[in-house]
Order: structure tokens, then sequence, then C-alpha cells
């Protein structure tokens, strides 16, 4: 029985694995690495994952609610290197599609600040194979909140 109950369980493990396609694994393993150079503090990671021009959308809820408005990735680049290794964001059940050398991903987060949660909600993020068949980041977008927020283990 107990191995029958194992036998299931990595029968489900590779086909959850085998269901997404090179590319798909592709543009999940940039958004990893992005992440992986957010904790770590490195700046250099989080910037090889993002395309010239990269950008946040994002809709207004403080000054201007409703407005739509952009933001360039630098000074979040540049906010990382100072951030002492103290920024978390995990990411679970990531979306991801493919067409061509279009990507984009649907990822519920967790953000962690100082190991302790401090928002979540759900990263929708935008990627493009490059000439030299990289993806990467051009766009982010996101909802945030501080209630109903579960843990993401890491």
């Amino acid at each position: 029985m107990k191995a029958a109950v194992i036998a299931a369980a990595l029968a489900l493990v590779a086909s959850a694995s085998s269901a997404q396609n090179p590319d798909e694994q592709a543009a999940l393993a940039a958004i990893n690495r992005m992440f992986e150079g957010m904790r770590t503090a490195d700046t250099a990671m989080v910037r090889a994952q993002f395309a010239d021009g990269a950008r946040f959308a994002m809709v207004g809820t403080r000054a201007e609610p409703g407005k739509i408005a952009f933001q360039a990735v630098d000074g979040w680049i540049r906010s990382i290197g100072g951030s002492n290794k103290r920024w978390d964001e995990r990411i679970k059940d990531a979306q991801v599609r493919v067409d061509g050398n279009i990507a984009q991903a649907w990822a519920p987060y967790a953000f962690y600040l100082d190991g302790a949660l401090r928002h979540c909600g759900v990263n929708a993020i935008e990627l493009l194979k490059d000439a030299a068949g990289a993806w990467k980041i051009t766009q982010i977008s996101d909802t945030q909140r501080r209630e109903g927020c579960a843990e993401i283990p890491r």
C-alpha cells in the first residue's frame, strides 16, 4: 500500500513537471533567477533577467486612486543592492503561457521582509525571447494586499 502511494505521488510529480514545455520552463527559470537575485541582494543577477526598457505597471491606490502608472525597474534594482538580503518574494503555482517568442506568467506571491510576511498578491509578468534565445522580463504588474495572505514555504 505504501509503495503504491509513493509510486502515485512520483507519477504525479513527473506529469506536473513534464506538463511544461522547455520554453515555459526557461521563462519560469528567468523569473526564479530574478527572485533569487532579490533574495540574495545580487543586482547583477536581477538586472540580467530584464530587457532594456523594462517597467512596472500599476494602478494607483494612494495619491491618485485608479490611475494607471508605469515605472522603470532601475530604481527598484538599485534598492535591492541596499536591501541587505532582507527581501524575499516567494511565488507558487506559476502558470506560464508561451507563443513563439512571447511568454506571460501569472504567479501568486508572498513578500517577506526580515522573514515576516508583509503583503501578498499576484504577479503578472511578461517576457520576450531575445536574439540569443534568452527570456527577458519586459513588464511586471502586481496586486498587493496585507490581509488574507497565506505563507508560501521556500
